[in-house]
């Protein structure tokens, strides 16, 4: 809970998420070894810890490839407020 205080206070963070949406399914590999259901279990406990700590979501919709990079360029292109 130090941790956390000290990140908050200092604004060590971005106070916004990149929310990629998921696409219907979840490949396997060495490193992703949940299934699709728990991914959803682990999206939803994501989703609920950023508005607990009131960080905003910026939401990236499932999609084409291009598109959803297209989507994330914008977002980081943008210039600090």
């Amino acid at each position: 809970m130090a941790e956390i205080r000290r990140i908050t206070a200092e604004e060590t963070y971005e106070r916004q998420v990149l929310f990629v949406h998921n696409l219907g399914f979840c490949e396997p590999t060495s490193a992703r070894r949940i299934s699709f259901q728990e991914s959803l279990v682990v999206a939803t406990f994501h989703e609920q810890s950023y508005r607990a700590f009131g960080i905003a979501r910026v939401d990236i919709p499932a999609g084409a490839l291009a598109n959803r990079v297209a989507a994330v360029s914008s977002v980081i292109s943008r210039p600090y407020a």
